[in-house]
């Protein structure tokens, strides 16, 4: 499998959604899951990733909640990235807060 960049994330991201098939969007997941071994926001993407194929819900969340999870990770993640990519980690954290507010 190719690994996804932030860059390609980002762009999805903006596009929302509902323009993201599922299928490539468990895709995407499972990258990011791979590239992000040992962090806890992995097995966050896997409880997305469950709750994208069984209908909404992984573990008693719903991927709204899921989704504001991921989001805030990723943003608390960026102010410990790399100076040169912590612009785009803060992006996407905010972006994923933003799709889950979306499903509110």
């Amino acid at each position: 499998m190719s690994q996804v960049d932030i860059d390609t994330t980002i762009a999805a991201l903006q596009k929302g959604l509902t323009a993201i098939p599922t299928d490539q969007a468990v895709s995407v997941i499972d990258s990011w899951q791979q590239q992000l071994q040992g962090n806890p926001l992995a097995e966050q993407l896997g409880e997305l990733k469950a709750a994208l194929s069984s209908g909404g819900t992984s573990k008693g969340k719903s991927l709204t909640e899921i989704l504001t999870s991921i989001g805030q990770g990723t943003t608390e993640a960026a102010k410990t990235a790399d100076p040169s990519a912590a612009a785009k980690v803060k992006q996407l954290g905010e972006l994923l807060s933003k799709a889950a507010s979306s499903l509110k």
